[in-house]
């Protein structure tokens, strides 16, 4: 999800097809990417450190093998989502938001 999505989905939060369409979207953020599942605990333990709660998900790519996904959420609200980037941003986290639609 880029940036620009994240502004236009908090403009569109006022609106009633907005908040309908928001409820359905869940996000993830993704607070790094490992080859080795020691170095994704190693990031889920510095997320804990700083009070967040973290899940590592291994991921079979084709022609890279497997690695370990550092996920936080699911989250539903973007402001929140927010607070969380700018505090991971400060600790030097790089994080990427990950959406998926519910079911």
């Amino acid at each position: 999800v880029t940036e620009k999505e994240i502004r236009e989905r908090l403009r569109q939060k006022g609106s009633p097809a907005g908040q309908q369409e928001a409820s359905k979207d869940v996000y993830f953020i993704q607070a790094g990417s490992f080859q080795n599942p020691a170095d994704a605990d190693n990031q889920k333990a510095r997320l804990a450190i700083l009070g967040f709660e973290s899940s590592v998900e291994p991921a079979n790519l084709p022609d890279k093998g497997t690695w370990y996904r550092v996920r936080m959420g699911p989250y539903a609200k973007l402001e929140e989502i927010n607070k969380v980037r700018q505090v991971l941003a400060q600790s030097g986290i790089d994080a990427n938001l990950i959406k998926v639609k519910d079911q």
